[in-house]
């Protein structure tokens, strides 16, 4: 298990239960996935760093809170999946001013753990940033977690070899937690020259915070959108057919608010037209964040 990841968790962990918050670690995971896509290049990952370490409470929720809605308007096929996160940003509960102050603390103390240092361009397809996380807050903290980790990443990466994953067009997973041997079998692609973004990624889990995870990690690992995940039973429940009409439906719903979106854009740009700038700015654009690509 990467030493590293587990040291960040347990940063996560203990901070948001060091605010005596028991309930809602909706918010911890999913600000742990706002930062994590913001993936700064090495160069910039330590000013990235510090910039992030001097927001205050209200700038880093404004942020976290711009990357949930960032991540709806540039993935509907997955808005369902990701659903408790997403309500947890963009939703009607207000988070309460003590969550506020605990969210706040928590991204902090991932930064200080060298998060970014986890989702650089070569190390980000070899490590799961929420298996560990979620086992801890669910766990109640560290030192109640035992041994109950998701697969770790290196028992996840020998299962990929061994089963051949490389040559699939499709990858089902029935019980996958929050994806650790799809990211294997990704990373084991990548290895061998293929693009897994030329591969259906099918996985369900019955648990709906772990499929939340798997779909940020969707963005950290580049899967693609051949993605289908579920919230389910697989030995009793059929769910694929649900979730195929469900991911379609919220596409087509995503599609015209889009449309919807660029027509008032428009109305009101020729309403209020704006002046050319004299000028170009200089400077070169930031690379691209994980997240950004998606548009690209």
């Amino acid at each position: 298990m990467n030493a590293a990841v587990v040291r960040m968790a347990e940063a996560v962990t203990d901070s948001w239960f060091g605010h005596h918050i028991s309930g809602r670690i909706e918010l911890p995971l999913s600000a742990l996935a706002a930062i994590a896509w913001h993936g700064p290049e090495p160069e910039h990952a330590p000013g990235a760093t510090t910039e992030m370490l001097g927001w205050d409470t209200d700038h880093t929720l404004g942020y976290i809170r711009s990357q949930w809605r960032r991540f709806g308007r540039l993935r509907p096929d997955l808005a369902n999946p990701a659903a408790p996160f997403l309500l947890a940003w963009l939703g009607d509960t207000p988070l309460t001013e003590r969550e506020e102050k605990a969210v706040h603390a928590v991204v902090r103390a991932a930064l200080r753990a060298n998060l970014f240092s986890l989702t650089l361009p070569d190390a980000r397809f070899d490590v799961d940033l929420f298996g560990v996380t979620l086992t801890l807050l669910k766990a109640g903290g560290a030192n109640k977690a035992g041994a109950a980790y998701y697969t770790p990443s290196h028992i996840a990466d020998v299962m990929a070899r061994i089963l051949g994953l490389t040559d699939e067009a499709s990858i089902h997973e029935p019980a996958c937690g929050t994806g650790g041997l799809l990211r294997a079998a990704a990373a084991l692609m990548r290895d061998r020259g293929r693009d897994p973004h030329t591969v259906e990624w099918v996985a369900v889990d019955i648990d709906e915070l772990a499929i939340a995870c798997l779909a940020a990690n969707v963005i950290i690992w580049d899967l693609g959108y051949q993605v289908l995940l579920g919230v389910a039973d697989v030995l009793t429940e059929h769910w694929i057919p649900k979730a195929r009409k469900m991911r379609a439906e919220t596409i087509t719903v995503a599609l015209e608010a889009e449309r919807a979106r660029r027509v008032l854009d428009a109305v009101i740009a020729l309403e209020n037209p704006t002046p050319e700038p004299e000028a170009a700015t200089s400077g070169a654009p930031a690379s691209p964040t994980p997240m950004e690509k998606e548009s690209l």
